[in-house]
């Protein structure tokens, strides 16, 4: 699969995401989504949900890491 914008080769890992989540099928360095960060937080023992933060959030990221290493 090639990027729409310059035509570059798309990795076989990102390209199977890309089809999984209908999206438009860009390389890395013409995509226009940001970096984020993700966690997983556990509500209760078996069932963890996985919470994204925008990269540059870097006090939620710090709150988020404390809480994932229990030092509340």
């Amino acid at each position: 699969m090639n990027c729409i914008y310059c035509q570059d080769a798309i990795p076989a890992g990102r390209a199977e995401f890309l089809i999984d989540t209908n999206r438009r099928a860009t390389c890395l360095s013409c995509s226009s989504e940001s970096k984020a960060v993700g966690f997983l937080s556990y509500s209760h023992k078996t069932a963890p949900e996985l919470v994204m933060i925008p990269a540059n959030n870097t006090e939620k990221i710090r709150r988020c890491q404390r809480v994932n290493r229990r030092a509340r």
